[in-house]
């Protein structure tokens, strides 16, 4: 009975890790695609390819 009950708080402790990391991710990509900090990063890493 105790390696099931490890076994749930295990695979509890996963799906919990997994779902708060999923909602983190979608709120970074929100707030990245308000702010245009991906569009930012781009284009600083083509003019420092341009000059090399």
């Amino acid at each position: 009975m105790e390696y099931i009950q490890l076994n749930l708080v295990v695979l509890v402790t996963l799906f919990v890790y997994t779902a708060v990391i999923g909602i983190w991710m979608k709120v970074a990509n929100y707030v990245g695609e308000k702010l245009g900090i991906g569009r930012f990063f781009i284009n600083l890493w083509m003019k420092t390819r341009r000059y090399k």
